[in-house]
């Protein structure tokens, strides 16, 4: 290969890195906008997630309970 077809080469390679860089800036700028019309949506999500983590200890617990309650109406209350 001659120096002039090594150097458009490497142009020809560097325009293809150009325009892949330019899509991936493009893929970034959406992912940006989408994420930040998701983020309170997603926020509130983990919210409830977390306020779960206490709640179902509390109803497992109610329904333990209940189960004993019943339970023992049934074995005393003949």
């Amino acid at each position: 290969m001659t120096d002039n077809e090594l150097i458009a080469n490497l142009h020809r390679r560097m325009d293809q890195q150009d325009k892949m860089l330019l899509e991936i800036r493009d893929k970034m700028n959406a992912h940006v906008v989408e994420s930040d019309q998701i983020r309170p949506a997603l926020e509130e999500l983990v919210t409830l997630w977390k306020g779960s983590k206490i709640l179902l200890p509390i109803i497992a617990a109610a329904t333990a309970m209940l189960w004993a309650v019943i339970v023992w109406a049934k074995e005393n209350l003949k």
